[in-house]
């Protein structure tokens, strides 16, 4: 369930990822293996400092988008293999936050986005979710849902 949407300012943070190109259709099957190749790295290496789960993505029409799939991290990490270091955008975003089972979530997007095109705000074409912490419970499951704006 999508709470209010709100425009707010944003700062850059940076993640530890793993980009990669993937259809709508191909979610979560080609997601998760690439949030497990940068926990594997997290924890290979030992690193403290970090945050969330968070998929940064650019749609590119035609159900097909560039993602970057990390973890904030709050201390500096030395990339390796496929984990590279990337900054989520900085500026102001369309903001929702998404209470509840993942698999609804296509609810708080389509939310978020008539939101901004009634209130005007053209989007940038990049938007970015930051999971919260696990819960077995679905309806304790928050996602903050972002759009950047142009």
């Amino acid at each position: 369930m999508a709470q209010p949407i709100e425009l707010v300012d944003v700062q850059s943070e940076t993640l530890a990822a793993v980009k990669g190109h993937v259809a709508m259709s191909d979610i979560p099957a080609k997601i998760m293996p690439m949030m497990d190749k940068v926990w594997a790295f997290i924890r290979g290496q030992d690193i403290g400092g970090h945050g969330h789960n968070v998929w940064l993505y650019r749609n590119l029409g035609d159900g097909e988008m560039d993602v970057e799939i990390g973890v904030q991290m709050s201390v500096p990490f030395n990339p390796e293999g496929d984990v590279v270091a990337v900054q989520t955008p900085a500026g102001q975003a369309a903001h929702a936050v998404h209470m509840g089972d993942y698999s609804q979530m296509g609810k708080t997007h389509g939310a978020l986005m008539a939101w901004c095109a009634e209130q005007g705000h053209a989007i940038a074409g990049i938007g970015w979710e930051v999971y919260g912490d696990w819960h077995e419970d679905p309806a304790k499951l928050r996602t903050d849902v972002y759009q950047l704006i142009v």
